[in-house]
């Protein structure tokens, strides 16, 4: 690939490139207009020199996001391939891409043994809300951790506690991007029931209700939430911490089958959370030659 500065206009519609919406359209509508318009605005010089199919300008331009424009979707893809599947194996963990935490959301919020939050700071984001958002999350989550390019990392350190975890982003010697964890979270020692409420879906904290108590209270469905609340507040942390990472852990997800996802597009089908036949067929309309 060639080496080039891009312009700012350019690589925020290579970003679009890697949207929910644009997949949705295509599976439904077979529509690659979104795809087309760029080509045709940026690279219609390259077809057959770069990239033939719209599966390969798909991976062209990934590489010019992570060369150039090092964006959340390339840092959430990025610790899927090097933190998620290299690190901690998806045999036994659930990742989630925007988890919700009472009232903030997780970026990325990982479940096995554990729950572990991840908050991404990406060279384009600000440290503004970071504590407040940290705050919330070790309500809910036993351990927390930031995302942040190395470069940056001294900045980061002064701006969180030693509890913590760090997870930077760093360019290797050969020139490659790779994500290193530099250090691990402490466990935190509270659980906040109310968060947990806001956190979890009807079915889980009924659930949850049912196996601490052995039953539901026998209370019409408008009062059911705020009567399990309280029964659950009243349930030891441990236990509760338990309950909730069980129920969590039962949600629909795709986290095993990441590794028979190209690595361009892994955060993509979590986030869409994609089976193997949806995928099949997205593989295939992607290996359809470029016709403008």
């Amino acid at each position: 690939m060639q080496k080039k500065n891009y312009d700012i206009a350019a690589l925020h519609i290579y970003t679009s490139l890697f949207s929910e919406s644009v997949y949705s359209n295509l599976l439904r509508l077979n529509d690659f207009s979104v795809f087309d318009a760029a080509i045709r605005q940026f690279d219609s010089h390259h077809i057959g020199e770069y990239f033939s199919s719209y599966w390969e300008y798909l991976s062209y331009v990934y590489k010019i996001l992570l060369r150039c424009y090092r964006n959340e979707y390339v840092y959430k893809n990025c610790f899927l391939n090097d933190i998620l599947i290299k690190q901690y194996g998806l045999r036994s963990t659930v990742a989630f891409s925007e988890f919700k935490v009472g009232n903030a959301i997780a970026d990325l919020a990982l479940f096995n043994g554990t729950s572990k939050a991840f908050e991404i700071k990406t060279e384009m984001d600000n440290e503004r809300r970071l504590n407040n958002q940290l705050e919330e999350y070790a309500k809910l989550f036993e351990e927390c951790f930031i995302v942040v390019p190395e470069d940056l990392l001294t900045k980061y350190e002064k701006l969180i506690t030693d509890k913590v975890g760090i997870v930077v982003f760093a360019k290797l010697d050969s020139g490659r991007y790779q994500m290193k964890e530099i250090r691990t979270a402490m466990k935190n020692e509270s659980f906040d029931a109310d968060v947990m409420m806001r956190s979890v879906r009807c079915q889980e904290y009924k659930n949850m209700t049912q196996e601490a108590y052995g039953k539901l209270p026998d209370v019409s469905c408008f009062e059911m939430y705020d009567k399990c609340k309280l029964l659950l507040e009243d349930v030891d942390r441990l236990t509760l911490q338990r309950l909730f990472l069980n129920e969590i852990k039962k949600r629909k997800n795709n986290t095993s089958l990441l590794r028979a996802f190209p690595k361009e597009i892994r955060q993509l089908c979590l986030s869409m959370n994609l089976n193997m036949k949806k995928y099949d067929s997205l593989k295939l309309k992607m290996d359809n030659l470029i016709k403008l």
